[in-house]
């Protein structure tokens, strides 16, 4: 096993055994099963060149490397388009573990001797040992913890594949590795939420923007409310007003919330007129009262449907399973006048009239109603969701009971509030 901080700096000699030079990079080139050195950069007197790996070989029994062939017949190695550098492209970089969803540092990178004699990228080790090793200390220190019989540094390895390696911003094109981001990609939204948080602000916006729409809706839902505005602000502008339209009326009404005037007034004007209004009218509401807990996305019918049109309008409005507790009633002026649950729906007879079988005794919120009421109200009557209506009874919105959850749970429990309704895209038929 070999170590690329073991590699670097070691002197190369010519055939005659005359020092030529320091190794000073290695260049990788994209390879099936594993990446495989292809050039060792020699830095000499009189410049740097790049040797083709089959011409330089290690020194039995030294910490030497020796060419291969005469100098004047080796002819520089020419990078390739998708090879990349493993001082300047990885080493100390940001490396995301697809497998534990973090985001780690290269502190050192494995290479492997192949059966046939080449050298390949093996992983990368982001671990205190790696650190150590670079520093020569290793050895020291592994022997010092015998002595006082302390348990030595882990060592932490994560194989090539499974980690993303994130492009470089300080050194000319970025790394290029199969698809870019191709195994992010293929991560749970939530996951990739909680990697987002601990990227730097360059490397989250470059993510963001390789995501699909939806995929990158849910995945800022994930993130931190304040990560989640620095990663909109960095966004083109159009770029992150497609975002929030994907994203539930209600959580896009959080971020942009939580953002200064300008910006949120520029988001919004690139919205469409219908997303706009939505979240518009939710950004009236203060966020401590039953108005800024609410969503405004829900499913509404007239109490003369019957219960095949109400199944009929559910099937068009092709809601998400877990957005429909209830199907609330409401008469002409849109004043609540009834409920039915999905149970009620799915056992009435097809002609049978709403208004027949709806509970009319329905029990609701004010939009001023603050969390502890709503909340009240929840465990006093063990609904799933709760419509919200304003002073002359109109319904404004529905609220679950996870957002109740979340305001009543310490705050090193609670789910940030821009998690809400992540898996829900609730819709409001037209009535």
């Amino acid at each position: 096993m070999e170590y690329l901080t073991q590699i670097l700096g070691k002197i190369v000699l010519d055939q005659n055994g005359e020092r030529f030079g320091k190794i000073a990079e290695v260049v990788v080139s994209p390879s099936e099963p594993l990446p495989i050195i292809s050039a060792i950069q020699v830095r000499t007197e009189d410049g740097a060149m790049f040797v083709p790996a089959d011409m330089i070989e290690a020194v039995t029994n030294s910490r030497e490397f020796r060419l291969t062939h005469p100098i004047p017949q080796i002819r520089p190695y020419m990078i390739g388009e998708h090879d990349f550098s493993l001082v300047r492209d990885v080493l100390d970089k940001q490396i995301v573990d697809v497998h534990d969803y973090r985001v780690v540092r290269v502190n050192d990178i494995r290479l492997e001797r192949l059966k046939n004699g080449r050298l390949a990228l093996l992983g990368v080790d982001p671990g205190v040992r790696g650190v150590l090793r670079r520093l020569g200390l290793e050895a020291a220190v592994s022997g010092l913890g015998k002595m006082l019989h302390l348990p030595a540094p882990d060592e932490h390895f994560i194989s090539w594949n499974d980690v993303e390696s994130l492009p470089t911003h300080n050194a000319g094109e970025p790394l290029k590795l199969k698809v870019s981001h191709e195994k992010l990609s293929k991560l749970h939204p939530a996951d990739i939420g909680d990697i987002l948080n601990q990227l730097d602000p360059a490397h989250r916006k470059e993510v963001l923007e390789t995501l699909d729409l939806e995929t990158a809706a849910i995945a800022l839902s994930e993130m931190d409310d304040e990560v989640q505005v620095d990663a909109l602000r960095n966004l083109d502008e159009e770029r992150a007003a497609d975002i929030l339209e994907e994203m539930p009326a209600d959580e896009a009404a959080d971020v942009l919330g939580d953002m200064d005037r300008a910006h949120r007034n520029e988001l919004l004007g690139r919205m469409t007129a219908e997303d706009r209004e939505e979240v518009e009218e939710l950004l009236e509401y203060r966020d401590e009262t039953a108005g800024g807990m609410m969503t405004n996305e829900y499913v509404a019918i007239k109490a003369d449907f019957t219960a095949q049109q109400t199944i009929d309008t559910l099937r068009a409005l092709e809601p998400e399973a877990e957005t429909i507790y209830y199907v609330y009633v409401i008469d002409h002026e849109e004043h609540l006048v009834g409920v039915i649950s999905l149970r009620d729906l799915i056992v009435a007879r097809a002609d049978a009239i709403v208004a027949d079988f709806m509970i009319v005794k329905v029990r609701s919120v004010r939009v001023d109603a603050n969390h502890e009421e709503v909340a009240h109200t929840f465990e006093r009557y063990k609904m799933l969701a709760l419509p919200v209506v304003d002073d002359e009874n109109v319904l404004q919105g529905i609220i679950t009971i996870d957002d109740t959850l979340e305001q009543l749970l310490p705050p090193d429990w609670r789910r940030r509030p821009s998690q809400r309704k992540r898996d829900r895209k609730p819709q409001e038929s037209g009535v």
